[in-house]
């Protein structure tokens, strides 16, 4: 081999290595970068998280800021879509089981997300079968205490009816609600069937009127449909201002 040829040889081989080394350096950065961007939304998600706690809840939702990369989105004050999970908001007689949504267009008035405005909320909210049972147990008072021990247990029946079975001391039947929303925050729960169950007892379950507990962030509820987890209704909200 010519020295020519070896110089050419060991040129190769270290330009090599130099490429190598300026792989790992990128490669390090880029990981170091996407751990930054990674750490500052979990930080931004509590914020919100504890922003949207203040504007009606017991404890902190779950929050999930969406999109890649976060931290050029903060720079443009402008999240593209947040979610926001719930559970068990409790208000006047009604426990909404869980509360689903997604919020679009999040225009922040500050880098320290203490204030801004969303566009749009869309999502569900959901009363379990369960919670729904025991506000109907309440609000039967003494029969229905006696009516809960007697298994009050409610499933679904229709898009709009839900149905329980009893089996009392003296007698057992079955009876059928039919779940109407009267208003934005209102429920109307009214007997629209039975079977074997007498007419006396009947007489005091035939109509419950219910209040809606207050969604965070203004929200209301537009529709509810009654669907094999319990009575779901569609939430949503336009233009909310949340923090200071």
């Amino acid at each position: 081999m010519t020295r020519t040829a070896a110089r050419s040889l060991r040129g190769g081989r270290s330009g090599s290595r130099r490429a190598v080394r300026w792989l790992i350096a990128a490669v390090v950065i880029v990981a170091v970068l996407v751990g930054i961007d990674f750490g500052a939304r979990a930080v931004a998600e509590s914020v919100l998280a504890s922003k949207v706690e203040q504007q009606g809840l017991a404890s902190k939702p779950d929050v999930t800021i969406d999109g890649f990369p976060f931290l050029t989105q903060v720079a443009s004050k402008d999240l593209r879509r947040v979610t926001i999970t719930a559970s068990n908001i409790a208000a006047g007689p009604v426990t909404i089981t869980t509360l689903n949504a997604a919020a679009s267009g999040i225009r922040l008035s500050s880098y320290a997300f203490s204030s801004g405005t969303i566009s749009s909320v869309s999502g569900t909210a959901a009363i379990s079968f369960a919670s729904l049972g025991d506000t109907l147990a309440a609000k039967f008072g003494v029969l229905g205490a006696l009516l809960k021990g007697a298994g009050l247990r409610l499933t679904y029946a229709g898009p709009d009816e839900v149905r329980t079975t009893l089996n009392l001391l003296v007698t057992s039947g079955s009876a059928t609600w039919r779940v109407t929303q009267v208003s934005g925050d209102a429920l109307d729960v009214s007997l629209a069937g039975s079977s074997g169950l007498p007419t006396s007892l009947l007489a005091s379950i035939q109509n419950v009127a219910l209040q809606l507990p207050k969604l965070p962030l203004g929200l209301t509820i537009s529709s509810v449909a009654v669907t094999p987890r319990g009575v779901v209704g569609a939430v949503g909200g336009r233009d909310i201002p949340f923090g200071n």
